[in-house]
């Protein structure tokens, strides 16, 4: 029986972020991609946790490495204090612990405002390219345009609902220090959306750590260096 993996999409995207690895992951593993991005009943990040717990038993699944992106790192976050005997391994993908700061609690507001005024895809275009290094958005103006096209269409209420949520989660500096599976971290130097300082601060928490930090990478390593990091999480599952 194949080791179960599962990949969580951050806010502003969906599942189909994992498509690629997903393909190749699959060849040795079960891959589950939970999909949350156009949900707008889902209020916390407890919540969310739930809907990936429930998504996972209803496929028979005991144990698994959960991977998170971004706010699929809070998800995952959530999920490890639930149901941390589920967990064979766990991977932060440009994520942190770490609540939110006041001030960032009140860009979060502005968000919230500014999709509830002008709906999804006003955010989305004005959000997504800074999402990405300044050099891949020049040299990939196709890949940001295919992203905003199908991020624009989400619900804004689902869009509310996630940045509520992300704005709303607490610190889980002691779940990541709790974790006696590997875990691993994936950083951008580059990154705008999660500090790289405090991104490499929660490396050395956990007590059996691997990470990545990548010169010219942003916020999407799994799109700006594809390889890298595909390379870099295969090698990490084998210790999971």
């Amino acid at each position: 029986m194949k080791k179960v993996v599962v990949l969580l999409h951050g806010f502003g995207e969906d599942s189909t972020v994992w498509n690629d690895y997903a393909t190749v992951l699959a060849k040795e593993y079960t891959v589950i991609l939970p999909e949350y991005a156009r949900l707008s009943h889902l209020k916390t990040m407890e919540d969310y946790a739930n809907f990936v717990h429930e998504t996972i038993v209803a496929q028979g699944v005991e144990k698994c490495a959960v991977i998170g992106h971004s706010m699929g790192g809070y998800v995952a976050l959530a999920f490890a204090e639930k149901h941390p005997q589920m967990l064979s391994g766990f991977g932060l993908f440009h994520s942190t612990c770490f609540a939110d700061s006041e001030e960032k609690k009140e860009a979060r507001n502005k968000i919230i405002e500014s999709i509830k005024r002008s709906g999804s895809e006003v955010f989305i275009r004005a959000s997504t390219p800074t999402l990405y290094a300044e050099e891949f958005v020049k040299m990939h103006a196709f890949i940001i345009a295919k992203h905003i096209e199908y991020a624009s269409e989400f619900p804004p209420e689902a869009l509310i609902s996630g940045m509520q949520a992300i704005r709303d989660r607490p610190d889980r500096r002691s779940v990541l220090k709790a974790l006696r599976c590997p875990v691993m971290f994936i950083i951008g130097e580059q990154d705008k959306s999660i500090s790289p300082a405090d991104s490499k601060s929660q490396i050395m928490m956990p007590k059996f750590f691997s990470s990545s930090i990548l010169d010219n990478v942003a916020h999407m390593g799994m799109v700006e260096e594809a390889d890298h990091c595909l390379a870099f999480l295969e090698r990490f599952l084998l210790k999971c």
